[in-house]
């Protein structure tokens, strides 16, 4: 249950609504500085916001009530009372990509991709003060820790049932810590690569929705509230998706590399190694919910495995660039 901030007459405030409200004032501050500083197009930055928050806030709920239907009355009262219920991040990255795809249509903007990149910066901001939110209820949390009894990594919550308070992996505070240094990471290489001309528009949002997909495979795994698909009960759509934007960004660039430097024999191995770690972290997972008891030896596996698909992808469109020695221009 949510904890309460304060009452003012008949009106509830809760730290979580709190918490929310101020990711997304903090995801749409670093947005207008990242995207009026690059492209000046106050027009855009200023219409897309507020269709963002209005698709987000609808496609965040459907998706909840799509994983977590008995949580609600129906369908209408899922749809049209926003009073209480839950939403998925899922909902609201689908949101701000549809609000940029409709800002792009309307010729309100010109580059749909410079847009996504600063969509994608400033969503990392919002996701870590988000995540925190959870710190005022019992949601996005593990299985329960017995070694560790304090943060970063473990975080009490009361049972429901027994009264007590049981320490459960922080899964929260780990996906805000994740989400915190990639933000910083990204701002990093926006603003550096940008000055120099040594990136295209739209690295910046794949390189996110690769790294972070990658994080929440493995992350999304911990959590004992994850939202599932309702055909079998048992697969994470965010899991599910995390490996479909990790698959997409690799295919961006290696077809990248091959159009800018030709094909190479030992590009194949380079495929072959990022498909069997990819295979790997598919087998750990499926390896960690038939051995719960050794989560920690299977987690490192995962993430080692989908660390290393990371970092030969990077490689990849680091080759994949190509410069103009006599001018220095970006022509990749």
């Amino acid at each position: 249950m949510d904890r309460i901030a304060f009452v003012t007459g008949e009106t509830v405030f809760y730290w979580n609504s709190i918490l929310l409200t101020l990711a997304a004032a903090v995801a749409i501050c670093f947005f207008l500085a990242f995207y009026l500083g690059r492209s000046g197009n106050a027009v855009a930055g200023f219409a897309v916001i507020p269709v963002s928050l209005v698709l987000s806030l609808v496609l965040g709920r459907l998706v909840h009530w799509y994983c977590r239907a008995d949580s609600y009355g129906g369908f209408l009262a899922a749809m049209t009372d926003y009073s209480s219920g839950g939403y998925a991040l899922l909902g609201v990255f689908a949101g701000c990509l549809l609000a940029a795809v409709l800002v792009r249509l309307l010729c309100l903007s010109r580059n749909l991709p410079q847009m996504l990149d600063c969509m994608a910066i400033a969503g990392c901001a919002g996701i870590v003060v988000g995540r925190l939110a959870s710190f005022f209820n019992s949601s996005d949390r593990g299985q329960v820790v017995s070694s560790i009894q304090s943060l970063p990594f473990v975080y009490p919550v009361t049972n429901a049932v027994s009264g007590a308070a049981e320490y459960r992996l922080a899964t929260f505070v780990i996906q805000a810590m994740v989400a915190a240094v990639l933000f910083a990471a990204l701002s990093v290489f926006y603003l550096r690569a940008g000055k120099r001309g040594r990136s295209r528009d739209g690295d910046a949002c794949l390189i996110f929705l690769m790294c972070y997909g990658a994080s929440q495979v493995v992350l999304d795994s911990t959590r004992y509230d994850s939202l599932f698909f309702r055909s079998n009960g048992f697969v994470s759509i965010v899991q599910v998706l995390g490996a479909v934007v990790l698959v997409l960004a690799i295919v961006v660039f290696a077809v990248r590399l091959v159009k800018s430097r030709g094909f190479a024999w030992w590009y194949v191995p380079v495929w072959l190694v990022q498909a069997a770690a990819i295979g790997g972290a598919g087998y750990m997972e499926y390896y960690v919910q038939r051995r719960g008891n050794e989560a920690v030896f299977a987690y490192s596996v995962m993430s080692a495995c989908l660390a290393a698909v990371v970092v030969l992808t990077l490689i990849q469109r680091q080759l994949g660039l190509r410069i103009r020695r006599k001018t220095g221009d970006f022509v990749g």
